[in-house]
């Protein structure tokens, strides 16, 4: 019985020897990093700087699409902008957009009350913002075009001219440019114009939507 208690007892160490000789005389495991994949050709897929330079250009653009108003509804919208683009991350934009309101219920609400309280109307807004670049990625496109773009932030206050507008109007939104060339982009946003708007003798703050597709044109128009 003391033969069996003593092999028992012996049989841990001797494993934690085996275990100790086998670490001590391994060869040593180096890390191995993951190389990127590789595309028909042989040219490696991985991150690439950006092809298109926004630094100290100007950026002048043509927009169009849709404007949601809290009280009349959806129209029509059309503008122009021009960005300076002070670096790669910031720019400073300034934009007149123009939309003709008309609300369905105009004449439903004028029978019922006897005012004509959503009278079709001109909506003028001129707004300056604050411009952030903080995403740049690419497309790709049937493996010969890839196009980059940025995904942009913006931020900013100007003046709704329309009927019912009181007030300052601040405004934020979101959207991507599309850089086609090295000196046309598309554009793709949408933004919140907040604002006061009255009706009667109440008065209320107001999301209105708008959103629009648009071109840009960059100065100078070629830049290495």
């Amino acid at each position: 019985m003391a033969e069996n208690n003593s092999r028992i007892t012996w049989r841990p160490g001797l494993a934690l020897i085996a275990l100790l000789a086998l670490w001590t005389f391994s060869p040593p495991v180096t890390a191995v990093c993951p190389q990127p994949p590789e595309t028909d050709g042989g040219m490696r897929k991985g991150l690439t700087q950006r092809n298109f330079q926004k630094s100290l250009r100007h950026e002048v653009g043509l927009f169009g699409g849709v404007y949601v108003s809290d009280l009349m509804g959806a129209a029509p919208l059309s503008g122009i902008n021009y960005t300076f683009h002070i670096n790669e991350d910031f720019g400073i934009e300034a934009g007149f957009a123009y939309a003709w309101l008309s609300s369905a219920f105009a004449k439903p609400v004028e029978r019922f009350t006897g005012y004509d309280l959503l009278e079709d109307h001109a909506a003028r807004m001129y707004t300056g913002s604050l411009v952030w670049h903080p995403f740049h990625g690419k497309f790709m496109a049937f493996r010969s075009a890839v196009p980059h773009f940025d995904w942009y932030f913006l931020a900013g206050a100007g003046i709704t001219d329309s009927r019912n507008s009181e007030g300052l109007t601040y405004t934020v939104g979101t959207g991507f440019k599309i850089f086609c060339t090295n000196w046309l982009s598309l554009r793709i946003e949408v933004r919140d114009h907040i604002h006061v708007q009255q009706l009667l003798a109440s008065e209320a703050v107001t999301n209105n939507l708008s959103l629009s597709l648009g071109v840009g044109i960059w100065v100078p128009l070629k830049r290495q």
